[in-house]
C-alpha cells in the first residue's frame, strides 16, 4: 500500500491528510475516512465484481472537533464529534487528558472563524500528556 492511499485532503477543513481506514469480507469493502483536525467524516461500502467497484452507500457528516485519548499502556484510534460536544463530554476529556494520566488532544470546530481550534495536547503528539493550550 502506497503513502498516498492512506491518507486524502479534507473536504472541510483542507487538511491534506485525513485518515483512511479500511475493511473487507468477501465480495464487499467499506472505506471510512476521518480529519483528526476537524472531525470531517466520510463512510462508503462497496461491492466488487470482480476488479468492478461499486459504491453501494456513502454518508459525509460535517466535523465539531476531532480527539483521541490513550489510555495508559494502551492503543485507541481517532474519534470526531459530528454535533457539538456537551460541557459534560469536554470535561471528562479534558479531566481524562489532564488528571488522569491520559495521552491524546482535543480540537474543536468553530463555526463563527471556520477553523478549527486546538484546546489541548496536540493530534501529532501521541505519547505526550495533555498541556492546556488556552486559557
Amino acid at each position: 500500500m502506497q503513502l498516498r492511499e492512506m491518507s486524502e485532503q479534507c473536504g472541510q477543513c483542507g487538511f491534506s491528510n485525513a485518515r483512511i481506514d479500511t475493511e473487507a469480507w468477501g465480495q464487499f469493502s467499506s472505506r471510512r475516512i476521518m480529519c483528526p483536525i476537524c472531525g470531517w467524516t466520510v463512510y462508503e461500502e462497496h461491492r466488487w465484481d470482480g476488479d468492478l467497484q461499486i459504491l453501494t452507500k456513502r454518508t459525509e457528516a460535517r466535523g465539531f472537533g476531532a480527539y483521541r485519548v490513550v489510555p495508559p499502556g494502551a492503543y485507541t484510534g481517532y474519534n470526531a464529534f459530528h454535533a457539538e460536544p456537551s460541557k459534560e463530554v469536554l470535561d471528562e476529556i479534558m479531566a481524562l487528558l489532564t488528571t488522569k494520566g491520559w495521552k491524546g488532544y482535543l480540537t474543536l470546530w468553530d463555526v463563527r472563524q471556520n477553523t478549527s481550534r486546538l484546546l489541548l495536547g496536540h493530534p501529532l503528539g501521541k505519547f505526550s500528556s495533555g498541556t492546556t493550550n488556552q486559557a
